[in-house]
């Protein structure tokens, strides 16, 4: 009776610590560290610069979601994300795009310089002045915003994360109805 007594302690005393939990639908996303929006709105409209010169518009990309990426040269997370962006993007770019907006200022020559190094072929955009950045309330880096087929603002992600995890896909799956 005391042996049983026991088990019962420790079960109740298990279930206390660690309680059963039912699968959260949003569980991909919070544990990706996507913070979705309240509320939808429209996505900010840009047009930028990428490293070749040429004008690159947010709304030349409607009809498949885009992830915005700011990043700066002098930030070492930064830096790994885009390697990270990168190696994720390898068989996704049919079904989301990925926009690296660099807040280096004026220092082009130093993003072609890191572009390079780390064979990045996504589209990196020159934000020199940081109105997009500013536009976007942007305060940390890196960060990313997520941007759905219709042009809608539908979450952000705060901080260095790796995207060649697994909960990388399933929350872009779960935010953007992937397949």
């Amino acid at each position: 009776m005391k042996k049983l007594y026991s088990m019962i302690i420790i079960g109740v005393t298990f279930c206390l610590i660690f309680p059963a939990r039912a699968k959260d639908p949003s569980s991909a996303l919070e544990s990706f560290g996507v913070q979705k929006v309240d509320e939808k709105k429209e996505a900010i409209p840009f047009s930028l610069k990428n490293l070749n010169g040429n004008v690159v518009a947010l709304k030349d990309f409607k009809g498949k979601p885009v992830l915005v990426a700011f990043w700066a040269t002098w930030c070492d997370a930064c830096t790994e994300e885009i390697g990270l962006l990168e190696k994720f993007s390898n068989g996704k770019r049919d079904q989301i795009n990925i926009l690296m907006l660099a807040i280096d200022g004026e220092k082009e020559n130093k993003v072609k310089r890191v572009i390079n190094q780390k064979k990045i072929t996504l589209p990196v955009l020159l934000d020199p002045k940081e109105k997009t950045a500013r536009a976007y309330g942007v305060k940390f880096i890196p960060i990313v915003f997520l941007i759905d087929r219709e042009g809608m603002l539908v979450g952000k992600i705060v901080g260095e994360r790796d995207w060649t995890s697994s909960e990388a896909i399933s929350a872009l799956r779960e935010i953007f109805d992937l397949h």
